[in-house]
Protein backbone atom coordinates (compact mmCIF):
# COMPACT_ATOMS: atom_id res chain seq x y z
CA UNK A 1 0.00 0.00 0.00
CA UNK A 2 2.85 2.39 0.84
CA UNK A 3 4.51 2.22 -2.57
CA UNK A 4 1.23 2.54 -4.47
CA UNK A 5 0.18 5.64 -2.51
CA UNK A 6 3.62 7.18 -3.07
CA UNK A 7 3.26 6.53 -6.78
CA UNK A 8 -0.20 8.10 -6.91
CA UNK A 9 0.65 11.20 -4.85
CA UNK A 10 4.30 11.49 -5.95
CA UNK A 11 5.65 12.04 -2.46
CA UNK A 12 6.93 10.22 0.61
CA UNK A 13 4.11 8.50 2.51
CA UNK A 14 4.43 7.68 6.21
CA UNK A 15 2.48 4.67 7.44
CA UNK A 16 2.27 3.24 10.97
CA UNK A 17 0.01 0.73 12.70
CA UNK A 18 -2.33 2.27 15.29
CA UNK A 19 -1.99 0.39 18.58
CA UNK A 20 -3.67 2.63 21.17
CA UNK A 21 -6.94 1.71 22.83
CA UNK A 22 -9.98 3.51 21.43
CA UNK A 23 -13.15 4.45 23.36
CA UNK A 24 -15.30 2.66 20.80
CA UNK A 25 -17.56 -0.40 20.66
CA UNK A 26 -15.56 -3.62 20.74
CA UNK A 27 -16.45 -4.70 17.19
CA UNK A 28 -14.93 -1.44 15.88
CA UNK A 29 -11.68 -1.78 17.84
CA UNK A 30 -10.77 -5.27 16.57
CA UNK A 31 -10.21 -3.96 13.03
CA UNK A 32 -6.72 -3.13 11.79
CA UNK A 33 -6.15 0.63 11.76
CA UNK A 34 -3.26 2.30 9.94
CA UNK A 35 -2.19 5.93 10.43
CA UNK A 36 -1.09 7.65 7.22
CA UNK A 37 0.61 10.99 6.54
CA UNK A 38 0.71 12.47 3.03
CA UNK A 39 1.88 16.06 2.37
CA UNK A 40 1.52 16.78 6.09
CA UNK A 41 -2.11 15.58 6.16
CA UNK A 42 -2.79 12.87 8.73
CA UNK A 43 -5.61 10.37 8.38
CA UNK A 44 -6.43 6.78 9.30
CA UNK A 45 -7.29 3.78 7.17
CA UNK A 46 -9.65 1.21 8.74
CA UNK A 47 -9.46 -2.26 7.17
CA UNK A 48 -12.88 -3.80 6.45
CA UNK A 49 -11.88 -5.81 3.37
CA UNK A 50 -13.13 -9.13 4.76
CA UNK A 51 -16.42 -7.81 6.16
CA UNK A 52 -18.69 -8.69 3.25
CA UNK A 53 -21.83 -8.04 5.30
CA UNK A 54 -20.87 -4.47 6.25
CA UNK A 55 -23.24 -2.02 4.56
CA UNK A 56 -22.29 1.40 3.22
CA UNK A 57 -24.83 2.95 5.60
CA UNK A 58 -23.05 1.28 8.55
CA UNK A 59 -19.66 2.48 7.30
CA UNK A 60 -20.97 6.03 7.03
CA UNK A 61 -22.37 5.90 10.57
CA UNK A 62 -19.20 4.38 12.04
CA UNK A 63 -17.00 6.86 10.17
CA UNK A 64 -18.13 9.69 12.45
CA UNK A 65 -17.32 7.64 15.57
CA UNK A 66 -13.86 6.76 14.30
CA UNK A 67 -13.09 10.37 13.42
CA UNK A 68 -14.20 11.59 16.82
CA UNK A 69 -12.05 9.00 18.59
CA UNK A 70 -8.98 9.39 16.35
CA UNK A 71 -9.29 13.16 15.89
CA UNK A 72 -8.54 12.91 12.17
CA UNK A 73 -10.27 11.95 8.90
CA UNK A 74 -10.64 8.25 8.19
CA UNK A 75 -11.00 6.11 5.08
CA UNK A 76 -11.88 2.45 4.73
CA UNK A 77 -9.72 -0.16 3.08
CA UNK A 78 -12.20 -2.09 0.96
CA UNK A 79 -12.34 -4.60 -1.87
CA UNK A 80 -14.53 -3.16 -4.61
CA UNK A 81 -16.20 -5.68 -6.89
CA UNK A 82 -18.24 -3.40 -9.14
CA UNK A 83 -18.66 0.15 -10.41
CA UNK A 84 -22.03 0.34 -8.61
CA UNK A 85 -20.36 -0.35 -5.24
CA UNK A 86 -17.73 2.30 -5.96
CA UNK A 87 -20.30 4.87 -7.05
CA UNK A 88 -22.48 4.19 -4.00
CA UNK A 89 -19.56 4.85 -1.65
CA UNK A 90 -18.66 8.06 -3.49
CA UNK A 91 -22.30 9.22 -3.49
CA UNK A 92 -22.54 8.63 0.27
CA UNK A 93 -19.27 10.42 0.92
CA UNK A 94 -17.51 7.38 2.38
CA UNK A 95 -13.74 7.70 1.76
CA UNK A 96 -12.02 4.49 0.69
CA UNK A 97 -8.82 2.97 -0.60
CA UNK A 98 -8.86 -0.05 -2.91
CA UNK A 99 -5.42 -0.57 -4.40
CA UNK A 100 -4.49 -0.68 -7.12
CA UNK A 101 -6.91 1.51 -8.99
CA UNK A 102 -9.34 3.34 -6.73
CA UNK A 103 -8.61 6.00 -4.11
CA UNK A 104 -11.38 8.26 -2.85
CA UNK A 105 -9.98 10.66 -0.25
CA UNK A 106 -12.01 13.89 -0.47
CA UNK A 107 -9.59 15.54 1.96
CA UNK A 108 -6.58 14.59 -0.23
CA UNK A 109 -7.36 13.56 -3.76
CA UNK A 110 -9.42 11.24 -5.92
CA UNK A 111 -8.25 8.51 -8.28
CA UNK A 112 -11.03 6.42 -9.77
CA UNK A 113 -10.18 3.83 -12.38
CA UNK A 114 -12.36 1.07 -13.77
CA UNK A 115 -10.32 -1.57 -11.97
CA UNK A 116 -12.13 -4.04 -9.73
CA UNK A 117 -11.15 -7.22 -8.01
CA UNK A 118 -12.76 -10.38 -9.24
CA UNK A 119 -14.36 -12.15 -6.33
CA UNK A 120 -12.04 -15.12 -6.28
CA UNK A 121 -13.51 -17.94 -4.27
CA UNK A 122 -10.72 -19.43 -2.16
CA UNK A 123 -11.01 -22.93 -0.80
CA UNK A 124 -8.57 -22.78 2.08
CA UNK A 125 -10.74 -21.63 5.00
CA UNK A 126 -14.46 -21.01 5.23
CA UNK A 127 -15.82 -17.50 5.49
CA UNK A 128 -18.25 -17.05 8.42
CA UNK A 129 -21.21 -17.06 6.01
CA UNK A 130 -19.89 -20.24 4.38
CA UNK A 131 -19.66 -21.98 7.74
CA UNK A 132 -23.24 -20.98 8.50
CA UNK A 133 -24.48 -22.59 5.27
CA UNK A 134 -22.27 -25.60 5.95
CA UNK A 135 -23.87 -26.03 9.39
CA UNK A 136 -27.38 -25.58 8.02
CA UNK A 137 -26.81 -28.50 5.64
CA UNK A 138 -24.92 -30.56 8.24
CA UNK A 139 -27.86 -30.64 10.62
CA UNK A 140 -30.35 -31.56 7.89
CA UNK A 141 -31.20 -35.16 7.07
CA UNK A 142 -29.20 -37.03 4.45
CA UNK A 143 -30.45 -36.45 0.88
CA UNK A 144 -32.43 -33.40 2.06
CA UNK A 145 -32.02 -30.15 0.11
CA UNK A 146 -32.88 -26.49 0.67
CA UNK A 147 -33.43 -23.55 -1.67
CA UNK A 148 -30.63 -20.99 -1.62
CA UNK A 149 -33.18 -18.22 -1.11
CA UNK A 150 -34.68 -20.11 1.84
CA UNK A 151 -31.24 -20.62 3.40
CA UNK A 152 -30.42 -16.94 2.91
CA UNK A 153 -33.63 -15.86 4.66
CA UNK A 154 -33.19 -18.34 7.48
CA UNK A 155 -29.58 -17.28 8.14
CA UNK A 156 -30.13 -13.58 7.42
CA UNK A 157 -27.58 -13.57 4.57
CA UNK A 158 -27.54 -11.20 1.62
CA UNK A 159 -27.81 -12.47 -1.94
CA UNK A 160 -24.10 -11.79 -2.45
CA UNK A 161 -23.12 -13.66 0.72
CA UNK A 162 -25.20 -16.77 -0.02
CA UNK A 163 -23.81 -16.84 -3.57
CA UNK A 164 -20.22 -16.64 -2.38
CA UNK A 165 -20.82 -19.13 0.45
CA UNK A 166 -22.37 -21.80 -1.79
CA UNK A 167 -19.69 -21.24 -4.43
CA UNK A 168 -16.99 -21.82 -1.81
CA UNK A 169 -18.67 -24.99 -0.51
CA UNK A 170 -19.05 -26.23 -4.08
CA UNK A 171 -15.36 -25.56 -4.79
CA UNK A 172 -14.49 -27.55 -1.68
CA UNK A 173 -16.48 -30.43 -3.14
CA UNK A 174 -18.88 -30.49 -0.20
CA UNK A 175 -22.17 -29.60 -1.89
CA UNK A 176 -23.91 -29.52 -5.24
CA UNK A 177 -26.28 -26.90 -6.61
CA UNK A 178 -29.32 -27.90 -8.63
CA UNK A 179 -31.75 -25.88 -10.68
CA UNK A 180 -35.23 -26.15 -9.21
CA UNK A 181 -37.65 -24.29 -11.47
CA UNK A 182 -36.61 -20.65 -11.32
CA UNK A 183 -34.60 -21.23 -8.14
CA UNK A 184 -31.48 -23.11 -7.09
CA UNK A 185 -31.42 -25.72 -4.35
CA UNK A 186 -28.36 -27.01 -2.52
CA UNK A 187 -27.56 -30.29 -0.79
CA UNK A 188 -24.55 -32.08 0.64
CA UNK A 189 -22.49 -34.52 -1.39
CA UNK A 190 -21.96 -36.88 1.55
CA UNK A 191 -23.57 -38.44 4.57
CA UNK A 192 -23.34 -36.30 7.69
CA UNK A 193 -20.17 -37.97 9.02
CA UNK A 194 -18.32 -37.87 5.65
CA UNK A 195 -19.50 -34.31 5.09
CA UNK A 196 -17.98 -33.22 8.38
CA UNK A 197 -14.75 -35.19 7.91
CA UNK A 198 -14.21 -33.72 4.44
CA UNK A 199 -14.89 -30.19 5.74
CA UNK A 200 -12.89 -30.39 8.97
CA UNK A 201 -9.73 -28.81 7.54
CA UNK A 202 -11.70 -25.83 6.21
CA UNK A 203 -13.68 -25.01 9.35
CA UNK A 204 -12.85 -21.83 11.28
CA UNK A 205 -12.94 -20.92 14.94
CA UNK A 206 -16.11 -18.79 15.26
CA UNK A 207 -14.77 -16.82 18.24
CA UNK A 208 -13.72 -13.28 17.29
CA UNK A 209 -12.87 -12.13 20.80
CA UNK A 210 -13.22 -13.20 24.43
CA UNK A 211 -13.90 -10.85 27.33
CA UNK A 212 -14.98 -11.04 30.95
CA UNK A 213 -17.99 -9.23 32.42
CA UNK A 214 -19.87 -9.39 35.71
CA UNK A 215 -22.70 -11.92 35.78
CA UNK A 216 -25.23 -9.32 36.96
CA UNK A 217 -24.56 -7.39 33.71
CA UNK A 218 -25.64 -10.37 31.58
CA UNK A 219 -29.32 -9.50 31.18
CA UNK A 220 -29.20 -10.37 27.46
CA UNK A 221 -29.76 -13.72 25.71
CA UNK A 222 -26.59 -15.78 25.38
CA UNK A 223 -25.72 -19.42 24.80
CA UNK A 224 -23.56 -21.69 26.93
CA UNK A 225 -20.19 -22.18 25.23
CA UNK A 226 -16.56 -23.14 25.74
CA UNK A 227 -15.57 -25.63 28.43
CA UNK A 228 -18.87 -24.99 30.24
CA UNK A 229 -20.86 -26.33 27.27
CA UNK A 230 -18.37 -29.14 26.72
CA UNK A 231 -18.74 -30.22 30.36
CA UNK A 232 -22.50 -30.61 29.80
CA UNK A 233 -21.88 -32.99 26.90
CA UNK A 234 -18.95 -35.02 28.28
CA UNK A 235 -17.16 -36.01 31.46
CA UNK A 236 -15.05 -32.82 31.48
CA UNK A 237 -15.20 -30.80 34.69
CA UNK A 238 -16.75 -27.32 34.25
CA UNK A 239 -14.42 -24.29 34.39
CA UNK A 240 -14.33 -21.95 37.40
CA UNK A 241 -15.86 -19.12 35.34
CA UNK A 242 -18.91 -19.92 33.23
CA UNK A 243 -18.55 -19.34 29.47
CA UNK A 244 -21.25 -18.07 27.09
CA UNK A 245 -21.44 -16.81 23.50
CA UNK A 246 -23.28 -14.08 21.59
CA UNK A 247 -22.97 -12.63 18.09
CA UNK A 248 -20.36 -9.86 17.88
CA UNK A 249 -22.84 -7.59 16.08
CA UNK A 250 -25.44 -7.57 18.86
CA UNK A 251 -26.28 -4.04 19.99
CA UNK A 252 -25.63 -4.94 23.63
CA UNK A 253 -21.92 -5.52 22.83
CA UNK A 254 -21.44 -1.74 22.54
CA UNK A 255 -22.47 -1.27 26.18
CA UNK A 256 -20.63 -4.10 27.91
CA UNK A 257 -18.37 -3.21 30.81
CA UNK A 258 -15.26 -5.38 30.73
CA UNK A 259 -13.63 -6.43 33.99
CA UNK A 260 -10.36 -8.12 34.96
CA UNK A 261 -11.23 -11.60 36.27
CA UNK A 262 -8.09 -11.57 38.43
CA UNK A 263 -9.52 -8.79 40.60
CA UNK A 264 -13.06 -10.19 40.88
CA UNK A 265 -14.68 -13.16 42.57
CA UNK A 266 -14.85 -15.90 39.89
CA UNK A 267 -18.44 -16.67 40.93
CA UNK A 268 -19.39 -13.10 40.01
CA UNK A 269 -17.78 -13.29 36.55
CA UNK A 270 -18.89 -14.51 33.14
CA UNK A 271 -16.53 -15.17 30.24
CA UNK A 272 -18.21 -13.99 27.05
CA UNK A 273 -17.25 -15.12 23.55
CA UNK A 274 -18.07 -12.77 20.67
CA UNK A 275 -18.80 -14.92 17.61
CA UNK A 276 -18.24 -14.15 13.91
CA UNK A 277 -21.68 -15.58 13.13
CA UNK A 278 -24.83 -15.73 15.22
CA UNK A 279 -24.79 -18.80 17.49
CA UNK A 280 -28.56 -18.56 17.97
CA UNK A 281 -29.23 -20.03 14.51
CA UNK A 282 -27.85 -23.43 15.52
CA UNK A 283 -28.05 -23.39 19.33
CA UNK A 284 -29.66 -26.35 21.06
CA UNK A 285 -31.20 -26.30 24.53
CA UNK A 286 -29.39 -23.10 25.44
CA UNK A 287 -25.97 -24.34 24.21
CA UNK A 288 -24.05 -23.50 21.06
CA UNK A 289 -24.18 -26.25 18.44
CA UNK A 290 -21.70 -29.14 18.82
CA UNK A 291 -19.66 -28.63 15.64
CA UNK A 292 -19.20 -24.90 16.25
CA UNK A 293 -18.31 -25.74 19.85
CA UNK A 294 -15.63 -28.16 18.65
CA UNK A 295 -14.28 -25.46 16.32
CA UNK A 296 -13.76 -23.07 19.26
CA UNK A 297 -11.08 -25.43 20.56
CA UNK A 298 -9.02 -25.45 17.35
CA UNK A 299 -5.34 -25.56 18.27
CA UNK A 300 -6.06 -26.72 21.82
CA UNK A 301 -3.81 -29.70 22.60
CA UNK A 302 -5.24 -30.57 26.01
CA UNK A 303 -5.96 -34.31 25.93
CA UNK A 304 -8.98 -33.89 28.20
CA UNK A 305 -10.48 -31.44 25.71
CA UNK A 306 -9.68 -33.66 22.72
CA UNK A 307 -11.34 -36.69 24.32
CA UNK A 308 -14.41 -34.64 25.29
CA UNK A 309 -14.77 -33.31 21.75
CA UNK A 310 -14.57 -36.86 20.37
CA UNK A 311 -17.38 -37.86 22.73
CA UNK A 312 -19.39 -34.82 21.67
CA UNK A 313 -19.08 -35.44 17.93
CA UNK A 314 -19.80 -39.17 18.20
CA UNK A 315 -23.29 -38.28 19.40
CA UNK A 316 -24.15 -36.48 16.14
Amino acid sequence: MNKQLEQYFDCKVKIAEYKNKLPLPIFMTVRDITMVEIYGVNFAIVDVMKETELSIAAMKKQKAKYEEALQCPIAYRVSLNSVSMRNAMVKNGVPFVDLPGNVFLPFMGIILLDVYKKQLIKADKMMPATQMVFLELLYMNDEESILKSEAANKLNLTKTSITRATAQLEKMGLIRQMKSGTEISIMRNYSRKEYYENAKAYLINPVQKELTILRNEASFESFTAGETALSYKSELNPPRIEECAIYKGEEVVDHLEIVDARSEDPDDCLKLQLWKYNPSYFAREGCVDPVSLACTFKGNEDERIEMSIEQLLEKI
